[in-house]
């Protein structure tokens, strides 16, 4: 079984609402976003294949589909 890869996008309306971006020169390359969506607006899977969550100050889109999101949310609380 191949392991499935998920990309992602984030589009922000501002750079206001961005609290931080990071590179880390360590050998993990971690990269991180931190801002804000504002209110949720909408929550939707468009075509059972991409997860969009629309804020006041910017969307996120995850390639993720209905079969694998399901079983996520059902994990433990």
């Amino acid at each position: 079984m191949t392991k499935q890869r998920h990309s992602f996008s984030i589009v922000i309306a501002s750079k206001d609402h961005i609290n931080r971006v990071s590179i880390n020169n360590e050998p993990e390359d971690e990269v991180m976003f931190e801002g804000e969506l504002g209110e949720l607006l909408e929550i939707r899977l468009i075509e059972g294949i991409l997860l969009q969550i629309t804020g006041e100050n910017g969307v996120l889109r995850v390639d993720l589909t209905e079969m694998e999101l399901v079983p996520c949310l059902s994990k433990k609380r």
